[in-house]
């Protein structure tokens, strides 16, 4: 298996790169690309900024790179030879299950903490076909063989390895975004056990429940003409502005912040371009009004699904598929979101502390009343949401079918990991 699945950027042919000096001005473009991609994204990120960053001219960085393409694709090879590396010299041998699962989620926490900035990146519109599905596969592979191997030695119970793979991803990029109002941080040790025993079991804590004998996706909750207790102020309006938002999340994402016009949004819309400056200030606040407005869909459609249950697990469960259910008909909202993370970093955090702050306050009573398994929510929270989060990804968002679905199979095993864990009785 190849230790990077990423299109290989073609060299720089130049004998300016193979001197000692120049080896050290290549790994200093390649340093200042990485902050720079971090800091602007991919789209807003430019050559010029880049030589800047290390204080070369723009001539420069023609001598070693050919574009801003081929650095970013040697910027994200560089971090899988990184992760490979330390894959590579991880020995497990001897080892317990905990204890294993133990290290390769130290590896993974670790490279998620020191990359997060291309992460980040990673699933911008521009980039998500040609680099990011490769990326994250080369990754994964690690963890599908892991876990196979685990399987094959009865050590975990069976399931979709691509499942598991993808879940411990999203757990681990999860975990190290800065989240508002959630609890303190762990020390990396503490976390990887913190993070291995909720794989481990699950979260469906000691009291008696009987799960459903097959998960079905819902349809999409019944509207109703009350707000919900958490709407009051936070509804981003109605009418003219509602319709914006919506033709705002087809182009934009479709066509990528950069690409997207006005004029194309309030076409779509059915409004004057006049009108759009009656409710916006620019493009980019109406970015950061199309992600809350796509927050606001989201969680009320969350809300209204879970709501129709008694037992958290229940409405874990139900709120699993009914997110599953949202993203396959709002695809784009991830492009949207991702790129707010660059653009309108404010938005981005909105975004995902809304949901954080809201999951976190609907799993403390259970976990008091025994529902859910008492496990810190500082660390449930990231790593249940990064796990529906990378899934949604992997099998909708990435899925070139004009109705992307998850695999109903797929689907129960995602369900029966976040209940059960890898090693549960359920």
């Amino acid at each position: 298996m190849p230790k990077s699945l990423a299109k290989p950027a073609a060299s720089n042919t130049g004998l300016r790169s193979r001197t000692p000096k120049g080896a050290r001005t290549r790994q200093a473009l390649l340093l200042a690309a990485r902050q720079v991609f971090g800091d602007h994204g991919y789209s807003g990120a430019s050559v010029s900024q880049i030589s800047r960053q290390c204080g070369l001219s723009q001539g420069t960085f023609y001598q070693y790179f050919r574009n801003k393409d081929q650095i970013f694709r040697e910027v994200v090879d560089a971090a899988l030879s990184d992760f490979w590396a330390k894959a590579n010299s991880l020995s497990l041998e001897g080892l317990s299950p905990g204890q294993a699962l133990h290290q390769v989620l130290l590896l993974l926490l670790g490279h998620c903490r020191d990359y997060a900035p291309i992460h980040r990146v990673l699933n911008e519109f521009d980039i998500i076909e040609t680099v990011t599905i490769s990326y994250y596969d080369s990754i994964a592979w690690f963890y599908r063989d892991f876990y196979r191997r685990a399987v094959n030695s009865g050590q975990f119970r069976p399931l979709d390895p691509n499942v598991v793979a993808y879940s411990m991803l999203g757990l681990a990029i999860f975990e190290q975004r800065h989240w508002e109002g959630l609890g303190p941080n762990h020390p990396h040790e503490e976390l990887a056990q913190l993070c291995a025993n909720l794989l481990e079991h699950g979260i469906s804590g000691p009291k008696a429940w009987q799960p459903p004998r097959e998960f079905g996706l819902p349809s999409p909750a019944p509207g109703q003409e009350s707000p919900l207790p958490w709407e009051e102020g936070d509804s981003p309006g109605k009418g003219t502005k509602s319709a914006i938002f919506q033709a705002a999340e087809q182009v934009l994402g479709e066509r990528g912040y950069a690409r997207a016009s006005i004029s194309e949004i309030t076409r779509q819309a059915g409004v004057a371009q006049g009108t759009f400056y009656v409710h916006f200030k620019s493009k980019q606040d109406l970015m950061n009004g199309v992600v809350r407005f796509l927050s606001h869909q989201l969680r009320r459609e969350l809300r209204r699904l879970t709501d129709r249950s008694e037992d958290r697990r229940d409405k874990e469960l139900q709120g699993m598929l009914g997110f599953f259910g949202f993203l396959g008909r709002h695809c784009l909202i991830y492009r949207i979101v991702a790129e707010s993370e660059a653009i309108v970093p404010e938005a981005a955090e909105y975004y995902y502390n809304k949901l954080a702050q809201g999951y976190a306050a609907s799993l403390a009573a259970p976990v008091d009343a025994g529902q859910i398994r008492s496990l810190p929510l500082e660390v449930m929270v990231p790593a249940l949401m990064g796990i529906h989060h990378m899934i949604g990804l992997r099998w909708l968002v990435w899925n070139a079918a004009s109705h992307p679905e998850i695999p109903r199979q797929l689907v129960d095993d995602a369900i029966t990991l976040v209940l059960f864990g890898l090693m549960g009785n359920g």
